[in-house]
């Protein structure tokens, strides 16, 4: 008769190897009353939209040589709305700032400060765009946030050539007026098209 094999004994399981915990990364909020919570990364974006209501009403200021200190009230809209970044509001006191540019500068006038209003004026629409795509306890991963400023300073950009060209026709009787006004709005109206408050689109 064949001899009975012996059988394999199970080899001892060595004890799983301890996994080093990884720090969990503890969110700081504030609290303004009896509002909701709000992240560090919200409060800077309402900041940066305030200080681009500032470096706005700066260069209105400049370029017109003054004007009725109730326009300075404006800078604390953005602290005031900043519960409402995702509605109709920004657009409206928005709106209410280039309407101010319009009424308070010399008519047919240029200044080159229009470019730096023109830096403050997108990077206010932009933090609040921002602000509008992240619950008020919500944070901005550092790619999302270098993606934003990718795109303010692309719209930015766009700026320049047209002060440039206003720069050169400023003081010159082309007889354009009427046909100034019309582009000017069409540019503002693609403009606001392509910043609305949709967030910019991430690359695979």
């Amino acid at each position: 008769m064949p001899e009975p094999q012996p059988q394999p004994q199970p080899q001892p399981q060595s004890p799983p190897q301890a996994t080093r915990a990884k720090p969990v990364r503890v969110r700081r909020t504030v609290h303004f009353g009896a509002g909701p919570e709000w992240s560090l990364s919200q409060v800077g974006a309402t900041l940066a939209a305030t200080g681009g209501v500032a470096v706005f009403l700066a260069s209105l200021f400049l370029s017109t040589g003054g004007f009725d200190a109730i326009w300075w009230a404006l800078v604390l809209l953005p602290l005031v709305t900043m519960t409402w970044a995702g509605s109709a509001a920004p657009l409206a006191y928005w709106g209410l700032l280039l309407f101010g540019w319009f009424i308070l500068t010399p008519a047919g006038s240029f200044s080159w400060w229009s470019l730096p209003a023109a830096a403050g004026c997108v990077v206010g629409h932009a933090a609040t765009a921002l602000s509008a795509s992240a619950p008020p306890a919500g944070s901005f991963a550092a790619p999302t946030a270098r993606r934003w400023v990718r795109h303010t300073a692309i719209a930015f950009a766009a700026a320049v050539p047209v002060a440039v060209l206003a720069g050169l026709l400023a003081g010159r009787s082309l007889g354009l007026v009427p046909a100034a006004y019309v582009i000017g709005l069409g540019g503002v109206a693609v403009g606001l098209w392509m910043v609305r408050t949709s967030p910019p689109v991430g690359r695979p």
